[in-house]
């Protein structure tokens, strides 16, 4: 398969997993990865990734689909979109935990990517506790951690105004 072939078939699947067409990128995908006539360990990482997503999501492979995951990851930790596959299909399976687990790990590689913070976002996670030696519910822990969320939102609202 012709590299230029190779990249047109992976951009039509990223588009399609925009679009929320994965059946569709899954076909691509695993058109690509089969034609590419050397081993799993040579194959570029953003396609074992976004292939992995897939195999989980859609061919309810997940073992495999995480193992593909883990593996980009392995061959190349600083791209964040890899940790939100994975972190994705650790969803999929109802493991919260390590979702989150993966998509902190990524938001240390990139801390402003978009996808990742929409995904903790959604997940509503929340910061440690003032003192994490207190349970979150004491008053303390509570009362501090209101104060951090209104000083944090005051100087939210003073970078907004040096912007103007």
């Amino acid at each position: 398969m012709a590299s230029g072939n190779t990249e047109d078939l992976f951009d039509k699947a990223l588009e399609l997993i925009k679009g929320g067409k994965n059946r569709e990128a899954f076909e691509l995908l695993k058109k690509l990865v089969d034609n590419i006539p050397s081993s799993i360990f040579e194959i570029e990482a953003r396609y074992l990734s976004y292939y992995g997503y897939l195999t989980g999501v859609v061919g309810h492979d997940y073992q495999r689909g995480i193992e593909l995951c883990n593996e980009a990851i392995r061959k190349e930790f600083f791209h964040p979109d890899f940790y939100v596959n994975l972190g994705r299909l650790y969803l999929a399976i109802n493991n919260k935990g390590m979702a989150v687990k993966v998509f902190y790990k990524g938001l240390r590689i990139d801390r402003t990517d978009q996808e990742l913070l929409k995904e903790v976002k959604k997940l509503g996670i929340r910061k440690e506790p003032i003192f994490p030696f207190i349970k979150r519910g004491n008053p303390i822990n509570k009362s501090l951690g209101r104060v951090r969320a209104l000083l944090n939102k005051m100087r939210k609202g003073g970078e907004n105004d040096r912007e103007r």
